[in-house]
């Protein structure tokens, strides 16, 4: 009996022991000079942050309007950008990040070739106060006084984002040399990715002063951009200034392969970035104070773009989901994408001028534009007469139709004013995807308007009339 009484004791001594020297141990890891803590400062909100980014490498664009991987052109690709802009943030997410901002840019713009074709990009003065949200697993970019342009929208796609950049420091205390893994969702946030399925990034303290600490990334990682897979390999290094508490410099350097997508092409290109950031007191152009009207999403209203075309001459106000294909003299071509998967497809032309006064009856529209799909027809689902917002004519006719067994759906619609311009607009969407499509079509209808002439370089497209928009 005192021998296992004993045994017992000793045992319970033992362990006690054991786990006081794990205790002991974390609390002088905690304690250890050797390691630090850095943390970013949440109650600073308020930052200039310039961003140069330097682009090249070669684009892979389909050489049919089909999406296929097997003939495609390439072409080389350089350009440079650089955004300046006063950002303050509105909301903290659970992982470091920002998750909503307001940004007012003083620069945006981007400059440089795709094959021989040379390229400038810049923010309208108007679209310059914006808001940023992190949402559905993008950065979404919109304006509280007006629509942002298709291109404005594309050029805020911008990696390394400043918002994500605090959320990159390490979780625990840290020594010299000491190493951590990044996360999935940081990563994809920071990259301006929608996801980061596989990485071996990680980051490593390099320098300690009391003033900064300095801190390397490298790794690779694959990830996706709406439904697109892409490949990067990551070094950056970044400075922590921890008098201000705040990531203050970082440059990156990448290599990034990403596969065609249905609305993007795809491209291998080596980048490098370089990001300043500075915290500030005041701001110079945002509002005095935070604003108070932010909610958690974006208004679902600002989820439009302004798609314009001066080749055929109109603008209109669409989902974001649409984008401009392919815009030459004579003939325009839009789709709408939805994760990767083509939902429906819309081609404009220029008609030929009536005389003035003469108007084509809806009679005979619905008569030309069910002639225009032959045997594909099977019969006249709905057809209407209206005038839009911009006083434009508008005849739709929407017809039931087949294409090699598989249910398809065209929409017609004819603009016209009363000088005799007319344009005519021809949307094709399976009927698997009418749900998503969601009356796109009486979007486009109400919201189209002509540019005028001095605007616009028009080339009527032969034969003029519903027969030449076949899909």
């Amino acid at each position: 009996m005192d021998r296992r009484h004993w045994i017992r004791s000793a045992t319970c001594v033992t362990t006690a022991l054991v786990l006081g020297d794990v205790v002991a141990s974390r609390l002088m890891a905690a304690d250890d000079p050797a390691s630090i803590t850095l943390r970013s400062d949440s109650s600073r909100d308020l930052f200039r942050v310039r961003t140069e980014l330097e682009l090249e490498g070669n684009v892979s664009i389909p050489q049919s309007p089909v999406v296929t991987k097997e003939k495609v052109k390439r072409l080389p690709v350089n350009s440079k950008s650089v955004m300046d802009y006063e950002e303050r943030v509105l909301a903290w997410a659970t992982d470091g990040a920002g998750q909503v901002a307001q940004r007012f840019f003083h620069t945006a713009q981007s400059t440089g070739t795709i094959g021989a074709q040379a390229f400038e990009l810049q923010l309208r003065d108007p679209s310059r106060d914006l808001r940023v949200h992190h949402q559905d697993s993008q950065w979404v970019s919109y304006s509280q006084q007006n629509y942002l342009e298709g291109r404005e929208i594309e050029l805020l796609k911008f990696p390394a984002s400043s918002l994500a950049v605090d959320a990159l420091l390490p979780p625990e205390p840290i020594a010299v040399g000491g190493k951590y893994p990044i996360d999935h969702q940081v990563l994809a946030k920071w990259l301006s990715l929608a996801a980061v399925e596989q990485s071996t990034v990680e980051a490593e303290l390099v320098e300690a002063t009391e003033a900064e600490a300095k801190l390397e990334l490298r790794g690779n990682l694959e990830g996706s951009v709406a439904g697109v897979p892409t490949s990067i390999e990551l070094m950056a290094k970044l400075t922590f200034d921890r008098v201000l508490q705040t990531c203050t410099w970082i440059a990156v350097g990448l290599k990034e392969t990403r596969q065609i997508g249905k609305s993007e092409p795809g491209f291998e290109v080596a980048a490098k970035i370089r990001m300043i950031r500075k915290p500030l007191d005041q701001p110079v152009r945002l509002s005095q104070e935070p604003a108070g009207d932010w909610a958690e999403s974006v208004p679902a209203d600002r989820l439009y773009a302004e798609l314009t075309s001066t080749a055929v001459g109109y603008r209109m106000l669409m989902d974001r989901r649409w984008k401009i294909m392919n815009d030459a003299a004579g003939a325009s071509m839009m789709r709408m994408i939805d994760q990767d998967s083509l939902v429906a497809q819309c081609n404009l032309h220029p008609m030929g001028k009536l005389a003035a006064g003469q108007q084509l009856t809806l009679e005979a529209f619905v008569g030309e534009s069910r002639k225009s799909l032959g045997d594909r027809f099977r019969e006249v689902l709905q057809s209407s007469e209206e005038v839009n917002d911009a006083g434009l004519r508008v005849m739709r006719v929407t017809i039931q139709g087949v294409v090699e067994s598989v249910p398809v759906q065209w929409v017609f619609i004819q603009f016209s004013d009363d000088s005799g311009r007319r344009l005519l607009a021809t949307l094709t969407v399976g009927n698997d995807f009418l749900e998503t499509f969601a009356g796109a079509d009486q979007q486009l209808a109400a919201s189209l308007h002509f540019l005028s002439l001095a605007d616009a370089t028009l080339e009527v497209a032969t034969p003029a009339g519903p027969s030449a928009a076949r899909r």
